[in-house]
């Protein structure tokens, strides 16, 4: 019983399934998307307008290694 514990810990710390990091890059993604449609509408002075779906898909990208990284 002891043998197969320890195997399923170390199975379980080798990091996320890709399940688990699409499922975090969805959500993330869906909340992004409120906000880039706000900047999308009032940019910031000096600032390009950007298309909101391709605005909240970078900051998806930079935010869910961030997330997966302090885990």
């Amino acid at each position: 019983m002891n043998a197969r514990s320890q195997h399923l810990s170390a199975a379980r710390s080798r990091g996320p399934s890709g399940l688990e990091y699409g499922v975090y890059f969805t959500l993330v993604f869906a909340i992004s998307l409120i906000p880039a449609a706000a900047r999308m509408v009032v940019p910031k002075a000096g600032q390009p307008r950007k298309f909101f779906v391709t605005d909240a898909w970078a900051r998806t990208r930079e935010v869910t290694p961030m997330i997966f990284s302090s885990l």
